[in-house]
């Protein structure tokens, strides 16, 4: 299985793929982007990702000048180039090669670059993680808003390495008033009095496609969820806490700041869901997302 990239429709092997050094996205971060998992050939949750690559363009000033039918044939192009098995997709858009490298917008005279890595899917799914709470804030939503998937990236890498530091494998960082918001790269569920918690919107966090599908899924499973603002001190009360995104599903928190929670064990409830939430989404992959991508793509 090859790990290939297809820039403005050109496909090539990932280590050939290049952009100009004038591009935007490489001088100021001034990109969009998204992650979408395969299973097989086609992408689950694709028409999310791509509204909110959409609604990403838009917080950035940036015009597309490409439709989906044309980026998921570009994707499935790549994939099929690639090979079979289940594959990481990452979509790139940047605002392209500008006149100069300065910042103004007035010197962004390219068209949008896009850029489709494809990759082997790595088997992170489900994998236990040890969180460490850092001093590091959030982007403030006035700022660079969390909700805008950016490629401007550097806050989650500082925040990442930080927690490394301290002998955990992810970060929870808090916003300006003191609230959670979620970790590097993977929003937090958290139950508390028998309700699984996750930070709201507004307090600066990525409105996740695997989150939102868990606040459907989860009542239909049995149980209560909500969205609200959690404490350091709530998370630290947790009976369990798990983080959620496209790339991990359900995965459980075994450690908090070094201390163990289920004495370092899968806590029984996530392990229980991570179970049923796998099978869920196989239904829902072959019953919902694959005949709409085989549509778009032109392949039903």
């Amino acid at each position: 299985m090859a790990n290939l990239c297809n820039v403005d429709g050109r496909i090539t092997p990932e280590a050939d793929a290049r952009v100009p050094v004038l591009d935007r996205g490489f001088l100021f971060g001034d990109s969009i982007y998204e992650v979408v998992r395969t299973v097989g050939s086609e992408p689950f949750g694709w028409p999310e990702h791509w509204e909110r690559l959409r609604a990403s363009a838009a917080a950035i000033r940036l015009r597309l000048d490409l439709d989906e039918t044309m980026v998921a044939r570009r994707i499935a192009a790549t994939l099929a180039a690639a090979g079979r098995g289940d594959h990481y997709v990452r979509v790139v858009v940047t605002r392209g090669a500008g006149s100069a490298p300065n910042i103004d917008l007035a010197c962004a005279t390219g068209a949008p670059c896009w850029v489709i890595m494809v990759r082997e899917l790595a088997p992170m799914s489900g994998a236990p993680a040890r969180l460490a709470l850092i001093e590091r804030l959030r982007n403030d939503r006035r700022a660079l808003d969390p909700a805008t998937k950016s490629g401007n990236y550097l806050n989650n890498v500082l925040g990442l390495a930080e927690a490394r530091e301290l002998g955990a494998t992810d970060c929870v960082m808090q916003n300006a008033q003191g609230f959670i918001t979620e970790a590097s790269t993977s929003n937090l569920f958290a139950r508390v009095d028998g309700a699984w918690i996750t930070p709201r919107l507004d307090d600066g966090i990525l409105a996740g496609v695997t989150r939102a599908h868990l606040l459907a899924w989860l009542p239909t499973a049995g149980e209560r969820v909500a969205e609200a603002r959690l404490t350091p001190a709530d998370l630290r009360r947790a009976d369990e806490i798990f983080l959620s995104s496209t790339l991990r599903d359900i995965a459980p928190v075994t450690h908090l700041d070094g201390r163990p929670l289920n004495d370092g064990a899968i806590g029984p409830e996530s392990k229980r869901l991570r179970s049923a939430y796998q099978a869920w989404y196989a239904e829902r992959l072959c019953a919902h997302y694959a005949p709409l991508w085989r549509r778009l793509v032109g392949s039903a």
